[in-house]
C-alpha cells in the first residue's frame, strides 16, 4: 500500500520492480488562495532569507499573484532536501541545502551560515510552510536568537482512507500527516496490515512512524519516490529469501 498518488512513470517503475501496488492517498494539499498582504511580507527587507521545508510550499508560491521568480532572486533561499530544491530550480533558483535533510538540519545550516555570513544585524527568516508543520525548525532558530516567522502557504487535509481485505506486505508513508490519517482511519488496527512491513521516505517520517507503532521502520536512504520504490523492493526481496 502506498499512501500518496504516484505518477504513471512511478507506477510503471513499481511494476517493473515486481511490486503490486495499491495506492490509497492519505492526505490532500491545497495552495493558499488569498495572497493579499503576504506579497509585501515576502519582500520585506527585514526578512532576506526564505526557507522551504516542503516541496508543496514551493508549488504554492508559484500561485502567488506576484512574480515568484523575481522574488526569489532577491532572497537567500534554503531548501530542506533535493525534492524541494528541484522545484525551486524550476523557478530559476539555486537554493542552499543542509547535510541533514530535515527541519533541524535546515535550521542548523541557516544558523551556522548567519554566524559566518555577510549579513549585518540580525536578519529574519521567513519559513514558507503548511498548516501542519512540525516545530523543530522554528524551535532551533528561536533558540539561536534568530527571528523566524512561519508563513502558511498551503493547507494539508487528512482524508478518510478506505481499506480492503487484501493482505499487504508493506505500507509506504511519505509524511507525518499521512501517518496521522492512516491512524485515524483505523489503518494500524486493520487485519490486512498487521504483518505489513512499515516504510518511511525520510527520517522525520520514520521517527514519527516508530513512535506511533513501536515497530521496526525501514527508512529510504534517499528521499525521492523512485529510490523509495527501489528500496522497498530490495527489502521485501531480501525478506522473501531469508
Amino acid at each position: 500500500m502506498i499512501t500518496r498518488p504516484l505518477s504513471d512513470e512511478q507506477l510503471q517503475l513499481a511494476e517493473s520492480l515486481g511490486l503490486d501496488t495499491h495506492v490509497q492517498p492519505a492526505i490532500v494539499t491545497e495552495s493558499r488562495k488569498e495572497w493579499a498582504g503576504l506579497e509585501a511580507l515576502l519582500q520585506h527587507p527585514d526578512y532576506p532569507i526564505l526557507a522551504f521545508t516542503s516541496r508543496n510550499a514551493v508549488i504554492a508560491l508559484k500561485s502567488c499573484a506576484g512574480n515568484s521568480r523575481e522574488l526569489l532572486k532577491k532572497k537567500r533561499v534554503y531548501a530542506v532536501g533535493e525534492k524541494t530544491a528541484s522545484e525551486l530550480q524550476l523557478l530559476g533558483c539555486e537554493p542552499l541545502l543542509p547535510d541533514q535533510s530535515d527541519g533541524t538540519g535546515l535550521a542548523k545550516k541557516i544558523a551556522n551560515d548567519l554566524l559566518t555570513g555577510s549579513f549585518t544585524g540580525k536578519p529574519g527568516v521567513l519559513h514558507l510552510c503548511g498548516n501542519r508543520r512540525r516545530n523543530e525548525f522554528r524551535q532551533f532558530l528561536e533558540g539561536s536568537e534568530i527571528d523566524v516567522r512561519d508563513v502558511v502557504v498551503y493547507q494539508t487535509r487528512l482524508l478518510k482512507m478506505q481499506f480492503n481485505s487484501v493482505q499487504k506486505d508493506a505500507v509506504l508513508f511519505y509524511s507525518p500527516s499521512a501517518i496521522e490519517s492512516f491512524r485515524k482511519s483505523g489503518g494500524f488496527e486493520h487485519p490486512a496490515h498487521q504483518s505489513a512491513e512499515l516504510f518511511a521516505i525520510g527520517h522525520t517520517t520514520g521517527e514519527e512512524l516508530s513512535a506511533e507503532t513501536a515497530r521496526t521502520v525501514h527508512i529510504s536512504p534517499e528521499a525521492n519516490s523512485e529510490q523509495f520504490l527501489h528500496f522497498t523492493a530490495q527489502i521485501l526481496s531480501l525478506q522473501r529469501f531469508n
